[in-house]
């Protein structure tokens, strides 16, 4: 064999290796748990995951203890909120590259998904000054404006404050103020790293169509059912909003979700139609460019 004709062989083979070497696969971390997170090492043994932690390659965990937990695989966020047993490569899915929504909506949005840098110190904190309080007995303050001063405290950045006076507005105020203390009170406990209790508090809220919260209630609650793979109340959640004929930027964020909470249930026809409704809300915004490249993908 001629050394021109090995040459080309051996690049051949070479190329042929890097076209079928798997790409480095996408890690799947743990954020947050309360509970037991564990993974399968052969055929009996389970190990035990905390915080911070990653979850080998392909492997079964396990969710135990009444365990909540919050991952995450690239831009991808999955919470898991009932024990039992879960494929991580399900978890991850097959298009891990996939745009997260939460990444898609951008900087409109962020103040829903706002998170404590030290959430978990600033958490236990809180839990503490709970527990401290439970015999406290809160009177009512008529000179405050629960909502409007907590609004401003979130805005600062003073999460616990925030909460405190949400909280207070949760307790005192009545109708559609009072359903705003309890979901800014749900963002609050969110942002101050206890997504636990935050769900239980904004999942306890029954807005109505002429609630001025209702935009924001719509894409919070329907991001956190989409991450949980409660695609039946994200759908919930987005007709409500979304059937009162709405237009905007949150009108466009809620087709875009609806596209991922259809795609998350198999109704692939549906999602695309969510897509083109997204794009037709605006096709040059962040959100109407994101929806026709996953159309056009």
């Amino acid at each position: 064999m001629n050394s021109r004709l090995f040459s080309i062989i051996t690049v051949f083979i070479v190329f042929i290796c890097f076209a079928v070497m798997p790409l480095a696969a996408l890690s799947l971390d743990i954020d947050y748990l309360d509970g037991t997170l564990e993974y399968r090492e052969g055929q009996d043994t389970w190990l035990e995951l905390g915080i911070g932690d990653s979850v080998p390659e392909n492997r079964t965990i396990r969710l135990s203890g009444r365990g909540f937990a919050e991952l995450s695989a690239g831009n991808k966020k999955i919470t898991l909120t009932q024990d039992g047993l879960y494929e991580s490569a399900d978890l991850i899915g097959t298009e891990p590259d996939k745009p997260g929504f939460r990444q898609v909506l951008g900087s409109k949005f962020s103040s829903l998904f706002n998170r404590s840098e030290n959430g978990q110190n600033t958490v236990a904190a809180v839990r503490g000054a709970e527990a401290e309080s439970d015999d406290f007995i809160s009177w009512e303050d008529d000179s405050a404006d629960y909502l409007a001063d907590g609004m401003g405290l979130f805005n600062e950045g003073d999460y616990a404050g925030a909460k405190d006076l949400f909280e207070e507005g949760s307790l005192w105020e009545t109708g559609a103020v009072q359903r705003e203390c309890t979901f800014r009170l749900g963002l609050s406990e969110q942002a101050l790293g206890d997504p636990r209790t935050a769900r239980k508090t904004l999942t306890s809220i029954r807005p109505e169509s002429d609630d001025p919260f209702l935009e924001e209630y719509t894409i919070a609650m329907a991001t956190l059912y989409i991450e949980s793979m409660d695609y039946q109340n994200a759908d919930d959640v987005l007709s409500v909003f979304l059937d009162t004929g709405p237009s905007g930027d949150a009108a466009q964020a809620a087709w875009l979700l609806s596209a991922y909470s259809l795609e998350g249930q198999g109704d692939s026809a549906g999602s695309r139609r969510s897509l083109q409704e997204a794009v037709d809300q605006g096709p040059n915004t962040e959100i109407g460019r994101a929806a026709a490249e996953m159309l056009n993908g």
